[in-house]
């Protein structure tokens, strides 16, 4: 289990290492002026002191080693251009524990009742409660967040006035975001949950333990239902990585304080050394989550260690 751990993590550095040199070159390369919106109508001398400050009047290659040096050394994502004095590294230790609270809640509920959900339609496959769910699993799944959003918003604290529209700091505030970002999450867990379920009930495993006299509970407990959270353990990795950074449009409807909302900011401010620091960001915590669902699957089917091995 150890080699195949540090083996995954050997990968994902290099994956890593690829990741930041292309993000900060197609962001160097990108056009237009990264400092334009800040210089304003400064003179000339005073623009060419803030291009100092920033390294941007030296070649690109040499911003790269510089960055990458700061990077390894220190841990600094890089200085924002257009908020002076501002790091990514502040933005990131400020904001990503809002968008993580609002995150975790819905992860964790997305995978309770989605798991719970997909077991229930695929033991009852045909019954009345399997197609009420295939078709809400549909509907949730077809219907984009930011309409889910927009429906609550109108609904329930517009119309009914049960919650507040906008705001941050009380439990109150979770609802409409969480929810919001609850829904599809649930139908996409039920959907994978019921498909795996119905493929592991024909396994040969299965129909011996039903042949040697398994009561109906203990063989869906031990047999089905931990062979069926393989594709669910595999959409954990990008679910956990999402959790900072896979909220940007409800974040920004619902006037939440966290890093999506910051990282849409920082695109449309063009605020480039913070978009490269939080890509950099986000590009860890996916490729931490990547090695999280390795180590898992050994875990759920000892049979993938084997394979390794």
């Amino acid at each position: 289990m150890l080699k195949f751990i540090i083996k995954r993590v050997w990968y994902s550095l290099i994956t890593l290492f690829l990741i930041i040199t292309a993000t900060f070159f197609l962001i160097a390369g990108a056009p237009g002026d990264p400092i334009a919106a800040k210089v304003g109508q400064m003179p000339e001398k005073a623009q060419e002191v803030i291009r100092v400050k920033y390294g941007l009047d030296k070649p690109v290659t040499e911003r790269y080693f510089i960055y990458m040096k700061n990077l390894l050394t220190t841990g600094d994502f890089g200085e924002s251009i257009i908020y002076t004095g501002q790091s990514a590294n502040d933005v990131i230790k400020k904001n990503a524990p809002i968008s993580a609270k609002v995150g975790i809640i819905a992860l964790a509920l997305q995978i309770t009742i989605g798991v719970l959900l997909g077991l229930i339609s695929a033991l009852n496959r045909e019954k009345i409660g399997d197609h009420i769910i295939r078709v809400w699993v549909v509907i949730a799944i077809c219907v984009p967040s930011f309409v889910v959003a927009a429906l609550l918003q109108y609904f329930i604290a517009f119309k009914w006035k049960l919650v507040p529209v906008f705001g941050w700091g009380q439990l109150k505030h979770y609802i409409l975001p969480v929810t919001t970002y609850a829904i599809g999450g649930i139908a996409s867990y039920t959907k994978f949950m019921r498909s795996s379920t119905i493929s592991v009930m024909t396994e040969d495993y299965v129909l011996t333990a039903k042949a040697k006299g398994c009561k109906k509970p203990r063989v869906v407990r031990k047999h089905i239902t931990r062979n069926s959270m393989i594709p669910i353990v595999t959409m954990i990795g990008p679910a956990v990585a999402g959790i900072f950074g896979g909220s940007f449009i409800i974040e920004k409807m619902f006037s939440i304080p966290g890093l999506g909302n910051y990282y849409v900011k920082a695109v449309s401010d063009s605020d480039y050394t913070m978009i490269i620091g939080l890509t950099i960001f986000f590009a860890i915590l996916y490729t931490l989550a990547l090695i999280l669902v390795d180590i898992l699957y050994g875990i759920v089917d000892p049979r993938i260690r084997v394979t390794e091995s």
